[in-house]
């Protein structure tokens, strides 16, 4: 899939820097709210916060940014933006971390009912593997160097795992408002400075302001339903929303 030239749109974000770092600034808080508030529900209610693919895909997607830090830093794609949004990602990556270590401690009743606790670990560890794998694989398949638009593609994702864990538990344990207000903020300030600044082409096209679009009225949706579902405005509530036994909390 033909996408985007890494220097023309690295020469667009530096002719629009102020725009981009106050939008784009914007939209890296919004980020760190949503991380770090779904790792805080995920403790609080002692579930596991995101939809088990999406930790994941999320997982290796970062990590392996993370892992280009020789392009970014002296390389090929060496740039203030990408040396920025490096050290952001390294919240990111600690948080969806923070995400399957919930999974393994909190996840067994839901996720691997009638197993022991230390096979649902290699259930886990297993399903986080074949995460690698699968985002190598599509890495591989495109062209994006910048990490651009699979940015915005992971964004988009984040509306079905949301969809998913409110279809699982309805009374939105695991989930607050806040969370998924930083969300639909981090989408939407993400999709205007993407669209607008960083130099056209395929940035305008169809398939890009798509996924733009489809993120930002999912993210909509997620609060609407959040709301319904009871899910506190914060991980700050003083009392959790009921639950049950620990789960994951035993072995066998």
């Amino acid at each position: 899939m033909n996408t985007y030239d890494p220097r023309t749109t690295l020469d667009a974000i530096s002719h629009n820097a102020i725009a981009v770092v106050a939008i784009g600034g914007l939209s890296i808080v919004a980020m760190f709210v949503f991380f770090i508030e779904g790792a805080r529900m995920g403790k609080r209610d002692r579930v596991y916060p995101m939809a088990l693919w999406m930790t994941a895909l999320w997982w290796p997607h970062d990590g392996s940014y993370l892992l280009h830090f020789s392009d970014w830093f002296g390389g090929r794609h060496s740039h203030w933006f990408m040396q920025l949004f490096w050290f952001a990602i390294i919240v990111t990556f600690a948080a969806e971390s923070i995400f399957a270590w919930q999974t393994i401690q909190y996840g067994r009743d839901e996720l691997s009912p009638g197993r022991s606790q230390r096979e649902h670990t290699i259930r886990i560890v297993g399903a986080m593997s074949a995460g690698v794998v699968s985002w190598a694989l599509l890495k591989g398949a495109l062209a994006d160097d910048l990490y651009l638009l699979s940015f915005m593609a992971t964004l988009l994702w984040g509306g079905p795992s949301a969809s998913a864990m409110l279809g699982r538990r309805p009374d939105g344990r695991g989930q607050s408002l806040l969370e998924w207000i930083g969300y639909s903020v981090m989408a939407v300030l993400y999709s205007v400075v993407s669209i607008f600044f960083f130099g056209g082409g395929f940035f305008h096209s169809w398939q890009y302001v798509g996924i733009c679009l489809a993120a930002c009225v999912w993210s909509f949706v997620i609060i609407v339903d959040a709301k319904r579902a009871g899910a506190p405005m914060t991980s700050w509530r003083s009392s959790p929303a009921p639950v049950g036994r620990s789960p994951g909390a035993r072995s066998r």
